[in-house]
């Protein structure tokens, strides 16, 4: 009997353990069968090719203008599905994506693009902050087994203070000396959000909705606590991997942990994890008595208590440390610490979501067909204007090839998938063909290529048999086609060895190399001893699924 499909789906709020969580899964998927079908899979591989469509339109447009050192456009977000994601409620066929857009001396913006839904697949977990009771009726995820991740709202609050989102990390990557890059920015930015009550007001009323929301349907998730996860990996990995029905020895579970432990998992995204901290009761000694009243008075301390976490644990401020000592002195007296070393920095290390932001001059726009200009602080009208008017174009011919795709692709196979992989690549040429690069065109070679794999040997001998066709393996060699990826990209997490796209190559890396950073390191990694290096999907895959460290 063949195994059933593990279809992966992971819901929690930020600053959770989400990103854990979502790693830890990622890690069960070599033990399990967890593929998608083969048309998935094959809009996959065509949404590989043109994924950087809309991030290089963007880019184009900045660069008309003079800008590129200073464009903040982070690699993460520049992937097709890279952001936050949702499937809105008034519109569950599609889902949106969260793009942090900001340059230098004229502020930032949040682009929000939408796609049909199946474009979630992409990834090999389906991942989202939002809506924890549309994932659990939504009728496209009823075969999924649904995860989600907790963590004491007081913590999440607090992590939520002194988190940088993206585009301050792009910011400090680029523009900060490396000597001043430490806690100390976190902590002065940390300053301002916790003596600005609106702002901290905001991140509770935005938590307690996901938290109200999250409680009623609970019990159709299984549950990861972050608490658990630190203080016990082991045994929480092994009940994880136990209650989704994956195989998991102790040993195996013990080396996921190694390589979790206290790392950043944001790739480029190079600040998303606090050096030193992730600790259980780290909050003890930031937070104020000031915070916990008003986490109390929006209602978060019953679903502490139903959640294992107790009563809220009020401090003893006569043994606070010096910093909650000035942030109670600053609230005590009614003043917002606005106190910054760099304005800019300052501007970009705001909170762009997880906060109802009512209280703050954002600048709003409706949604166009497949765009939304949500928040904006940018000081340029004109070249904003210009921005989303190339995304709203690019999006939409991204829609198009998109939706054409699965009107006609969803029951295609062998000849008819053929054909209309022919007919796909010709209409969309005068707009997704035109972007720089080969990539619209090994794209759909990759299609063809994954289509003909999968047909019964005779048919496959039919297809490839006739005379002059240009995608016969005589024409192109042994060559796989491998479609560009601009950033590191995980294809797989086997027992000892990563697999991971970037460029037009795969690299098989061992874990005991520990963290890498692929885009800055490439050239570096392919003489490190155990690294593989191919144009070959499968070559990667399987000299990582033999691999002995």
């Amino acid at each position: 009997m063949q195994q059933p499909r593990f279809e992966p789906l992971v819901v929690g709020a930020p600053r959770s353990g989400f990103a854990l969580l979502s790693s830890v899964l990622m890690h069960f998927l070599p033990w399990v069968r967890h593929e998608p079908d083969l048309n998935q899979q094959i809009l996959n591989v065509l949404l590989t090719g043109v994924g950087d469509h809309i991030a290089q339109r963007i880019v184009s447009v900045f660069a008309r203008h003079g800008i590129e050192a200073d464009l903040l456009f982070n690699p993460n977000f520049r992937y097709l599905v890279g952001g936050p994601k949702w499937i809105p409620k008034d519109r569950p066929d599609r889902a949106c994506f969260r793009k942090y857009i900001g340059v230098r001396g004229k502020g930032d913006f949040t682009l929000v693009t939408a796609h049909p839904r199946q474009v979630l697949n992409l990834d090999p977990i389906v991942h989202s902050h939002t809506d924890p009771q549309l994932w659990v009726t939504h009728p496209g995820y009823s075969s999924y087994t649904r995860f989600a991740s907790i963590r004491s709202p007081v913590d999440i609050l607090n992590s939520s203070v002194f988190s940088l989102n993206a585009l301050a990390s792009e910011y400090i990557q680029k523009f900060i000396p490396p000597e001043l890059d430490n806690d100390t920015i976190r902590q002065d930015l940390a300053l301002y959000k916790f003596t600005d009550l609106d702002f901290f007001e905001g991140l509770l009323r935005h938590l307690i909705g996901y938290f109200d929301e999250f409680m009623a349907v609970r019990d159709r998730y299984i549950v990861m606590r972050w608490e658990d996860l630190i203080e016990a990996p082991v045994p929480t990995i092994m009940r994880l991997a136990q209650e989704s029905g994956v195989p998991m020895r102790e040993d195996v579970a013990a080396g996921i942990w190694q390589k979790l432990d206290h790392v950043n998992l944001t790739q480029a995204h190079k600040h998303n994890f606090r050096a030193g901290h992730g600790v259980v009761g780290g909050w003890k000694n930031w937070i104020t008595n000031h915070h916990l009243r008003l986490i109390q008075e929006y209602g978060f301390e019953k679903h502490m208590i139903a959640l294992g976490y107790g009563e809220i644990e009020w401090l003893d401020e006569s043994r606070y440390t010096d910093f909650q000592r000035k942030v109670s002195g600053c609230i005590a007296s009614g003043r917002v610490h606005r106190d910054f070393f760099d304005p800019d920095l300052f501007t970009f290390a705001f909170n762009k979501s997880n906060l109802v932001s009512d209280k703050f001059p954002f600048k709003r726009h409706g949604w166009r067909e497949h765009t939304q200009i949500e928040r904006s602080i940018f000081t340029d009208s004109a070249l904003e204007q210009a921005v989303w008017d190339s995304a709203e174009v690019a999006c939409g011919e991204i829609n198009a090839l998109v939706g054409d795709f699965l009107a006609e692709g969803q029951n295609a196979s062998g000849r008819r998938m053929e054909k209309l992989l022919a007919q796909l690549e010709r209409k969309h040429a005068p707009g997704l063909g035109q972007v720089p690069g080969d990539g619209y065109r090994r794209a759909f070679e990759q299609a063809r290529r994954l289509n003909d794999a999968n047909q019964p040997p005779g048919l496959l001998t039919r297809l490839r048999g006739r005379a002059g066709r240009a995608d016969s393996p005589e024409a192109f060699g042994s060559e796989e086609a491998v479609v560009e990826s601009p950033v590191p990209h995980l294809v797989a997490a086997e027992a000892a060895c990563n697999v991971v796209r970037f460029g037009n190559d795969y690299y098989a890396l061992p874990h005991r190399l520990g963290p890498i950073e692929l885009d800055k390191q490439h050239t570096a990694v392919r003489t490190m001893p155990g690294v593989l290096v191919t144009k070959h999907m499968a070559d990667a895959l399987e000299y990582a699924r033999n691999y002995l460290p």
